[in-house]
């Protein structure tokens, strides 16, 4: 990963309005999946460019962007897996035919509010910053939001920060809906395609990116709806969503961090499938790559962001 010393030294124009591209990655959504597009075609000036990905759907969510689709979707590729590759390899899919000199991704069950794009289009035009994200409400009208977020306990389960004044940096972005520039998403080698289907890795694409050289931010002045499932349309392996966890950990923090992290998880009945996928994973050959391109150091993380009494 390019270090953002050598980012900020490569002369390029920061992203202005008219150069979004917006990813939607999508699995058995049903109707959502063209609301959320409808949401982003009516209150989106910027857009460019709609890619979603569809993840190998089984309940023909995707149709209305078939061939013989109805006008007003002209903005709109499809990307169609027939197998599915998980939230970080589709996302990335779609990342890579975004054409835009911003790049959005977002859950395919979102809505987005008037003049949401613009903030953070403005925040990414600092070369310091690698990751910005709105505020995220509720899709079903329940009062608060949330404005990035950070670690409780040891089992990196995410706990949502409060409104700031203004623009502020976080330890970690939701990957519900975040932005990056398209140069900054190529060189960092986006989502890891090591995690299992889904599950933290939004926070390792944000720590990760600290870990480089850059910031994450949330902008508050721009907001989105989001809907939080109690129940997900298809079957959750939750020894994939450890091991996703144990991933993260071992790759990028101190070790007696990843000790508390193991210990946390240890006594739960799938540890050992999950301990098992993590073994035969090339976990341990991206810990060493990715340290080879750090600028700073996990530890300085753990204090700056306030994480270290959890870890």
């Amino acid at each position: 990963m390019t270090s953002v010393g050598e980012h900020q030294a490569s002369g390029r124009v920061p992203a202005t309005a008219g150069h979004l591209s917006a990813v939607i990655v999508s699995h058995n959504e049903g109707e959502r999946l063209r609301d959320t597009v409808d949401s982003f075609l009516a209150n989106t000036p910027e857009l460019g460019q709609i890619v979603v990905v569809d993840d190998a759907s089984s309940d023909s969510s995707a149709d209305f962007l078939g061939p013989d689709r109805l006008p007003g979707y002209e903005l709109v590729e499809l990307i169609t897996n027939e197998t599915s590759v998980g939230i970080s390899a589709a996302r990335n899919a779609g990342g890579r035919t975004a054409r835009g000199d911003v790049v959005v991704w977002s859950d395919a069950h979102c809505a987005v509010e008037p003049g949401w794009a613009a903030p953070l289009i403005d925040a990414l035009a600092d070369p310091g910053v690698g990751e910005v994200a709105p505020a995220v409400g509720y899709l079903d009208s329940k009062p608060g939001r949330g404005y990035g977020f950070t670690w409780n306990d040891p089992s990196l389960r995410m706990k949502w920060l409060e409104k700031p004044e203004g623009p502020v940096d976080v330890p970690f972005i939701c990957g519900c809906f975040l932005a990056m520039r398209r140069e900054a998403f190529e060189l960092s080698g986006g989502f890891d395609e090591g995690m299992y289907r889904w599950g933290s890795e939004d926070a390792e694409l944000s720590l990760r990116l600290w870990l480089s050289g850059y910031r994450c931010q949330v902008v508050p002045d721009s907001q989105v709806r989001h809907l939080f499932r109690k129940r997900f349309p298809y079957e959750v392996d939750w020894s994939g969503v450890i091991y996703n966890a144990l991933r993260m950990a071992v790759v990028h923090l101190p070790e007696p961090s990843v000790a508390k992290v193991l210990g946390h998880y240890q006594p739960r009945p799938v540890f050992g499938r999950a301990w098992a996928r993590l073994v035969d994973s090339d976990t341990w050959e991206r810990r060493e790559a990715v340290e080879a391109g750090r600028t700073r150091d996990p530890s300085a993380w753990l204090r700056e962001m306030q994480v270290s009494g959890v870890l």
